[in-house]
């Protein structure tokens, strides 16, 4: 995960990649928690917040 500075210095092309594969990492961390595979529930969470992060980048450079 990168710093909401770091996330200002991307270009647009960087932050949908950046998007994408935090929205894969999500599913992931879902798919993990309801099958008991993982018990950091709480990264789902931190997840969320950072993807909107990202979005909230996107925005502001549009």
């Amino acid at each position: 995960m990168r710093t909401p500075e770091e996330l200002k210095k991307l270009d647009t092309k960087g932050l949908q990649t950046e998007l994408s594969e935090a929205r894969q990492e999500l599913t992931v961390k879902r798919f993990d928690v309801k099958n008991n595979q993982a018990k950091d529930a709480h990264l789902i969470k931190k997840s969320k917040k950072y993807i909107a992060q990202i979005l909230t980048a996107l925005n502001n450079e549009a």
